[in-house]
């Protein structure tokens, strides 16, 4: 069969033990050759952007030791190929070609890596709390946490009292809260008390990136008067809304906006001089330093809503897209990102209600981002789901892999409002961070009332409490019967994998450790594969006893999953 220059360059790539290597140095050298036609400028300009520009494909670097397959980012979709009766690839042969012509049962499809029979689900939490209870005076009527996260080997959280405000605590095991006594702010004649000053209204991440006099860093929601917000509208035209402003234009009831504070220890902040933006955002901004786009992001508490008709004959300075029985605007969550902490523009929605996810009387309450532990490339978004037709509230999880596309994880809420009577049996609120406790659960913090979100409030009582997952199972890649996949490409962080997996008796899961072009590696293939089966919390994967990957160093590796009446919460390196 005569095949052109093109195909036989194909197929020698496809064929080749070192695919990888062989495509990059040889796309790179026939492009560099033809530049040369033109001049070596050209050719030093190609050398040198690729050095400058992340090169995209397999094998993908971790930014942690884990994988948790909360999508479809680190599972390879496989591929599809037609083969002849010879067994060589056929696929698209176009019309006029010098091939020979094949009939409808001529081929055979042969499917590499293609997954099947698994799928994601979120796995329901168990409700702990309250977490923490009212100990001192100044936390007379409720005391809560409104940032948890874990900062080395100490947990440390930033809360809220009734009657002296911001307050901060500090914990060995994330469950025992202890009060640092920090002499800022005098309560009833006194300073020894965890309360700050000044106040830290929002949440709390820590700035991997930042000098250390600005490692922790806040984003809070202010009110601002008109004064202020007409000195910052002159300043600033493209960087307010008119959401922002809630009641009549002539005497506004709330003007919101968005600020930051900075602290070199979490304890003694400083606010920033300038607000970020003006925008209705009321309420848990969350935010983080991401490395990857070296930018700053921040999650608002914004809405949807389109702009006014110019031909309406009201009163143009009535604010109309929200009212005490109607109104046009849903609570969505919206995103900003900046070159530095500030020079925010107006927040974009990222997140929004969506037929298939929510019904349409649900909206987005709040925006809370975190990631996994041990895999900071793992975005999650619990926001509180507030349905508008019962005044119920329970919270979800979104999940993307690079902070910007977001989807919904299938299944269940994570957490709903406990029955009547209960602490938390009106309404809750979901807190940042997800955090590992020294057992291997995951909590998530949250606040509940006793009553439901717009009910009078003259006997509400308000706790803290978490959302748990023992061992870790926040989402399980599940195959009720039999199903496999294999991941993408990755350079791993350690020589040994561990799982988390739980199986059927009749059940089990297999590894396989192949190389990029989909070689297996010697000792490492399913049938040498040690079966995982029952529940198994970290277990190490083990092939005829021996537990090493057998990688080159610096070579990049497929893991091959077969699975039986399994689920796997995910799989971490050593």
């Amino acid at each position: 069969m005569k095949i052109s220059y093109l195909e036989k360059i194909r197929n020698e790539i496809v064929n080749s033990a070192v695919r990888p290597f062989f495509m990059i140095t040889a796309l790179l050298a026939v492009s560099v050759s033809l530049m040369a036609a033109k001049g070596e400028d050209a050719a030093h300009f190609m050398v040198g952007a690729m050095n400058s520009k992340p090169i995209t494909g397999e094998p993908y670097e971790l930014d942690g030791n884990r994988i948790v397959f909360t999508n479809w980012y680190f599972i390879r979709p496989g591929n599809l190929l037609w083969l002849n009766e010879v067994g060589e690839y056929i696929n698209t042969v176009e019309e006029g070609d010098e091939n020979p012509v094949y009939g409808p049962w001529d081929s055979q499809m042969d499917r590499p890596s293609s997954p099947y029979g698994i799928e994601i689900k979120t796995q329901p939490a168990e409700r702990v709390g309250p977490i923490l209870k009212p100990k001192y005076p100044w936390e007379e009527g409720y005391v809560i946490l409104k940032t948890v996260l874990k900062d080395g080997e100490k947990y440390k959280a930033w809360g809220k009292s009734l009657r002296g405000s911001s307050c901060y605590f500090e914990s060995k095991d994330g469950m025992s809260w202890e009060r640092p006594i920090l002499g800022q702010k005098e309560f009833n004649g006194s300073r020894e008390n965890n309360l700050l000053k000044p106040g830290l209204e929002g949440t709390v991440f820590i700035d991997p990136n930042a000098p250390s006099e600005e490692r922790y860093k806040s984003i809070r929601g202010p009110r601002i008067k008109v004064e202020e917000f007409q000195s910052f509208v002159d300043r600033y035209p493209d960087k307010w809304e008119t959401r922002a402003v809630r009641g009549p234009w002539q005497k506004p009831e709330k003007i919101r906006a968005l600020a930051g504070a900075v602290s070199p220890d979490g304890i003694h902040w400083k606010h920033l001089d300038e607000l970020f933006t003006v925008e209705h955002s009321d309420g848990m901004e969350t935010g983080y330093y991401d490395k990857h786009l070296k930018k700053y992001v921040i999650y608002t508490r914004t809405w949807m809503v389109g702009n006014r008709s110019p031909r309406w004959s009201g009163d143009p300075q009535t604010m109309t897209w929200m009212g005490e029985n109607h109104g046009s605007g849903r609570r969505v969550i919206g995103r900003m990102e900046s070159d530095f902490f500030g020079g925010f523009p107006v927040s974009e929605p990222t997140i929004v209600p969506v037929p298939g996810e929510t019904s349409p009387s649900e909206v987005f309450y709040t925006s809370i981002y975190t990631t996994i532990p041990g895999a900071p490339d793992h975005h999650l978004m619990f926001p509180t789901i507030w349905d508008t037709r019962d005044d119920t509230s329970s919270i979800g999880l979104w999940t993307s892999h690079d902070g910007k596309l977001w989807n919904r994880i299938p299944g269940p809420p994570i957490l709903e409002t406990a029955e009547f009577g209960q602490w938390d049996g009106g309404c809750i609120f979901s807190f940042p961070n997800l955090i590992e406790l020294p057992n291997g659960d995951f909590a998530l913090p949250y606040k509940g009332y006793n009553l439901p979100h717009k009910y009078p409030r003259g006997t509400m009582t308000l706790s803290s409490g978490y959302a748990v997952w023992p061992k870790g199972r926040i989402v399980a890649l599940e195959a009720e019967d039999i199903g496999g996949f294999a991941t993408v490409g990755i350079i791993p962080p350690g020589r040994t994998l561990r799982i988390n997996a739980l199986t059927k008796r009749a059940g089990g899961i297999r590894v396989e450790i192949a190389k990029i072009d989909d070689s297996v590696i010697a000792g490492r293939s399913f049938e040498e594969c040690d079966i995982v089966q029952g529940d198994q919390f970290w277990k190490t994967v083990t092939w005829n006893g021996e537990s090493d990957l057998g990688y080159e160093d610096g070579e990049g590796v497929v893991i091959r999953f077969s699975m039986d009446r399994a689920k796997l919460f995910g799989i971490e390196f050593q």
